[in-house]
């Protein structure tokens, strides 16, 4: 989720030129996206990357590369996770009147040419929740329902979850019904973009409540699957709507965001070879800062003075580069609180702890998360699960080594992440899980899909 980086005073920044470039381009079209089907089987999900790109992910290899327009609904792509050239790819899209793509030409520079069926039906919709109207897309497998379903619950970004929510093609393929939808304020919904996690379970909720009033959804058989900060909203909307029949969580984490904050910043220093006696002293840095954004930069001034008074001689204070503290020591105090409110995630709790919620729940619940993951530290959180888990509560944890946030894969060069691709078996883990929790194992899943 990157929260520490919201207290970043340049983020805003970076966050207002993306979006002005992104304005500057034309998006690729929403009938290109979806799941489609090779002949032997092999699923893709094709969904919006960044300006004119797709990105296709492969479901049972992890792997993504970009796809970038080369025509009206023709693209080409690269060998790797992010390149342009040299092109090794050409895709071809057969579009219907309505602009929906039917199937796709794929054609290798090497190999054989070959063709992907698209997969499922797609019903744009839309759905109210606490009188705000919410804009959603559900994707039903074919067959005759009614069908068991999934709620996806979004991240903290403020993009359209319908372009670029893509783990939903992978459910969708395998027979499970998904409802995607953009979050207040974001893509074709009204309201106002907000960081509110009561706000967020209610508007999970709402949607839950509409799937299971269709008569294509089976009432009975909705769960949901949260990612990043989807960790503390999902939770939260099951234990505010019994008919939750499980949840899974990928890459989040059960702490505060302050905590994520803190944790963050601590292994960043901790990779720039600080003591971990000084990251006590950075804890204490960090805190303070934290506590003046979640008090909207009204209180803990007096507090975050001390903290860098008393540690402005110290060696680790030069590490502090992009970290989450950095703009508290080296903008002054009137500066801070002028720029500060403006430029924080709204109405965040940051002392939010899901450990409650997760006590009192008993639904099945499944959580991946990677062992490397730098946005979402999760040290606190395992030992939490592996406790529930040992003493009976129907909580699995599924840790993938190596993995970063969105259970991405990556090399080290010239001390930064360059990101190749997805763990290979992610994708059709989660999909397993959620089979099995709705009781579809019995079935073969490529059985389901067809």
């Amino acid at each position: 989720m990157h929260l520490g980086r919201a207290l970043r005073l340049d983020h805003v920044g970076v966050l207002l030129c993306t979006a002005w470039l992104a304005g500057c381009s034309s998006p690729p079209p929403v009938g290109l996206m979806g799941a489609y089907r090779f002949d032997d089987g092999r699923v893709v999900s094709i969904r919006r990357s960044q300006d004119e790109t797709l990105r296709c992910r492969g479901f049972d290899t992890g792997a993504s590369r970009r796809l970038y327009r080369d025509g009206n609904n023709r693209y080409v792509s690269a060998p790797g996770f992010a390149t342009k050239a040299p092109v090794d790819l050409v895709v071809d899209f057969h579009v219907e009147p309505d602009g929906r793509a039917t199937h796709l030409t794929w054609r290798p520079q090497e190999g054989p040419i070959e063709t992907a069926r698209r997969v499922g039906v797609e019903v744009w919709t839309t759905f109210e929740s606490d009188g705000t109207l919410l804009s959603g897309r559900l994707d039903l497998p074919e067959g005759s329902g009614p069908h068991p379903a999934i709620v996806l619950v979004h991240g903290s970004g403020d993009h359209a979850a319908t372009e670029y929510f893509y783990n939903g093609d992978f459910f969708v393929a395998h027979g499970i019904a998904t409802f995607t939808y953009d979050k207040r304020g974001t893509g074709r919904s009204q309201g106002e973009y907000t960081f509110d996690f009561q706000q967020l379970a209610r508007d999970v909720v709402a949607a839950v409540r509409f799937l299971r009033a269709r008569p294509e959804i089976d009432a009975e058989q909705i769960g949901l699957s949260g990612y990043s900060q989807g960790a503390w909203v999902a939770p939260l909307a099951a234990s505010l709507d019994e008919s939750v029949r499980f949840v899974l969580v990928s890459y989040g984490m059960i702490e505060s965001p302050a905590e994520e904050a803190r944790l963050e910043t601590r292994n960043l220093m901790r990779e720039r070879g600080v003591d971990e006696e000084s990251l006590t002293e950075v804890d204490e840095l960090t805190r303070a800062a934290v506590h003046v954004v979640a008090t909207g930069f009204s209180e803990g001034w007096d507090d975050l003075a001390a903290a860098k008074k008393k540690y402005e001689d110290a060696e680790w204070r030069r590490h502090l580069a992009g970290t989450t503290v950095e703009k508290f020591v080296k903008y002054p105090k009137w500066l801070l609180k002028w720029l500060g409110p403006g430029r924080s995630p709204k109405a965040l709790p940051w002392y939010y702890d899901s450990t409650e919620v997760l006590e009192d729940l008993s639904i099945p619940m499944v959580w991946f998360l990677g062992e490397a993951d730098e946005s979402a530290p999760n040290e606190l959180t395992l030992p939490k699960l592996r406790r529930w888990s040992g003493q009976g509560k129907p909580y699995e944890l599924v840790l993938f080594p190596g993995a970063d946030h969105g259970m991405l894969l990556f090399e080290e060069v010239d001390g930064r992440r360059v990101y190749t691709g997805y763990v290979p078996t992610y994708f059709a883990m989660e999909v397993a899980r959620a089979r099995a929790l709705l009781g579809l194992h019995e079935r073969s899943s490529s059985a389901a899909s067809r």
